[in-house]
């Protein structure tokens, strides 16, 4: 059975479309201008679109980095990278997401967040305990590295809990 092609749409069925997109969830407008060029009959009508929402201030990629940097820090506690990475994935201009991740962990300790990031994602009694082994300690380090702290800042925080994170030093480069 083929796929049925979306239905193309001319200024104000687009306009009707991105207004529905954006009832759902918030949108950058990268993400928007992608869903609208493929539903639009013609592609001057994208621009068309994306600029009266600019104008009526629907769409801004600065106030979305920087409500979603300030929500994935405190919410989710991931570090800057990961941040940095998934607005680059939703398609915020490279400069404008880093002014907001920059601003939004300007007062933040980033040993003291991987910290408390371990500690809610091992749920134990004891990390220390659990940290001993050497497979828990890398695998500790690989889930502080990906959820967007630095390889110091890792090995810091692993520090509270292992004497043997420092043995990660080796592996760290920052």
């Amino acid at each position: 059975m083929a796929k049925r092609l979306p239905r193309e749409l001319d200024a104000e069925g687009l306009w009707n479309y991105a207004s529905r997109l954006l009832s759902g969830r918030s949108l950058t407008i990268g993400e928007l201008q992608k869903k609208l060029s493929v539903r639009a009959a013609d592609a001057a009508d994208v621009e068309g679109v994306l600029s009266r929402l600019k104008q009526a201030r629907v769409v801004n990629d600065r106030t979305f980095a920087d409500t979603y940097s300030a929500v994935r820090r405190d919410g989710s506690g991931f570090g800057k990278a990961r941040v940095l990475r998934e607005l680059a994935n939703r398609r915020v201009p490279r400069l404008v997401a880093e002014a907001a991740v920059k601003d939004a962990y300007q007062d933040v300790d980033e040993v003291e967040h991987a910290v408390a990031f371990l500690k809610r994602k091992l749920r134990l009694a004891d990390p220390a305990e659990h940290l001993r082994d050497p497979k828990h300690l890398q695998s500790a380090f690989r889930k502080l590295r990906y959820n967007g702290f630095s390889s110091n800042a890792a090995v810091k925080a692993l520090r509270r809990f292992s004497a043997e994170a420092g043995e990660l030093e080796d592996d760290a480069v920052e």
